[in-house]
């Protein structure tokens, strides 16, 4: 903070050499001017960590200068220096960019006090900056949401293998996001710029199966009246996502673990060898072990996929995500249907945390579509939600049940009002009722980003 540089904008002579005197002797280098425009001529020469404006100069408002200030040098900080009726017009600067305002007349104390806050914020905005750009670039990712320690567990495996050629087993229970994750590695991937080609082992009968994943000739089988690439060819260069691994046809695994091993294949009628350079993400909802072991599916290909497993766990496991999930799918489905953003009842609110969630976050996406469709007033009731919800809102939860659902709500305010609040702590604990140092707690208590 010593030996910083401040800016002083005020027509008042004897304001300007008070302020001076007193931020000198503190150890700031200071200049001073008493017009709007001598300050952006001096912001255009010289760099000033912080500037005072006076609301009312000569020749510009302080709400214009300021915007002025933002464009010529978006880093220096700006605290407004205002008479008590103009309260109104301070907070909007504050709105605007400024940092701050004090009230005139103000104490020595106040002043000094409300720049160090500058300075002390200024510091934690470039650590923040500093820690984002040491994150992973999967933690930069708005494709999965969620705040949870399994999430975050499963972003930073992400990081660790997206950029590699290993092949990659997603296992989890329907509707927990596998394909997510899969496009998630994709995107992260340095194959971002090749073809990206899906398969749903499911979606395909047994005996079209070979001619959609190797492809085939002209005349290979009955009704092949031309020659056609399949999955893996389409593939080469890039990425191949075979979904429901745990559904491939027996007859199959031993042909995919060939290529597997080879990189190659022969087409359906073909004595053509085709080579393919590939990434295979695989991903199942059944357990592949118990499957090997009922001798349903290959014990040499389930170890060949099962290089780097991640387990995505069921959302009941994970609850903590679902206020972020819920405005996620809020937000999006009200751009969609071109609503506003809509509040959620207290009753609705925990009926949704309490809720289990057998379809996972899937089921949790189709529940806030169907609630903001028939939401009235801006507002989602328990009535809005699907009937086993309102079921499961009237059995007496347990006191555990009762905590939990009281402190994600408190966890997913704090969050919220953070984010609100662009990380300023003060200002947060300011909004919440609370001290600094109880927000602080609350922040390493639930765990949330600093």
């Amino acid at each position: 903070m010593k030996n910083a540089r401040i800016l002083v904008v005020d027509d008042e002579l004897i304001l300007r050499t008070a302020l001076q005197g007193i931020l000198s002797s503190q150890g700031f280098e200071v200049k001073t001017c008493e017009s709007g425009k001598k300050a952006l001529s001096l912001l255009q020469q010289e760099d000033f960590h912080l500037a005072l404006v006076d609301m009312r100069l000569p020749d510009i408002n302080g709400l214009d200068l300021l915007q002025e200030i933002k464009k010529i040098s978006p880093e220096t900080g700006v605290i407004i220096i205002t008479a008590f009726a103009e309260v109104k017009s301070a907070v909007k600067a504050i709105k605007d960019g400024a940092f701050d305002y004090l009230s005139k007349p103000f104490q020595e104390e106040e002043l000094l006090i409300t720049i160090e806050r500058f300075f002390k914020y200024r510091d934690l905005e470039r650590e923040l900056k500093t820690l984002k750009e040491s994150l992973p670039k999967s933690y930069l990712s708005q494709d999965l949401v969620g705040e949870s320690k399994a999430i975050r567990e499963i972003l930073q495996k992400i990081d660790l293998i997206a950029e590699t050629d290993v092949p990659v087993l997603i296992y989890g229970e329907s509707g927990t996001g596998k394909e997510v994750i899969a496009d998630l590695i994709y995107k992260l991937s340095k194959r971002v710029d090749q073809p990206y080609i899906k398969l749903n082992c499911t979606a395909i009968p047994e005996t079209l199966f070979e001619a959609e994943l190797f492809g085939f000739e002209k005349g290979s089988f009955t009704g092949a009246v031309e020659a056609k690439k399949g999955k893996l060819e389409l593939a080469h260069g890039g990425t191949l996502l075979l979904d429901e691994i745990g559904d491939l046809p027996y007859s199959i695994q031993p042909k995919l673990l060939r290529v597997l091993e080879t990189n190659s294949f022969f087409p359906l009628g073909s004595k053509k060898e085709v080579k393919v350079d590939v990434r295979y993400i695989f991903s199942t909802s059944k357990d592949l072990k118990r499957l090997v072991d009922e001798g349903k599916f290959r014990d040499d290909l389930y170890y060949r996929i099962n290089v780097i497993p991640i387990r995505v766990p069921p959302l009941r496991e994970r609850k903590e995500d679902i206020p972020h999930l819920m405005r996620f799918f809020l937000q999006n489905f009200a751009q969609k249907y071109k609503k506003n953003m809509p509040e959620i009842s207290k009753e609705a609110y925990l009926a949704l945390l309490n809720y289990d969630y057998p379809g996972n976050v899937r089921e949790l996406k189709h529940i806030m579509e169907r609630a903001i469709l028939l939401s009235r007033d801006n507002l989602i009731t328990i009535k809005d939600l699907p009937e086993e919800l309102w079921i499961n809102s009237n059995v007496n939860v347990t006191e555990m049940d009762y905590h939990q659902c009281k402190e994600m709500i408190e966890r997913e305010l704090i969050f919220k009002t953070l984010k609100e609040c662009k990380g300023k702590r003060s200002e947060a604990a300011k909004k919440l009722g609370i001290s600094r140092k109880t927000l602080w707690q609350k922040i390493k208590k639930f765990d949330l980003p600093a």
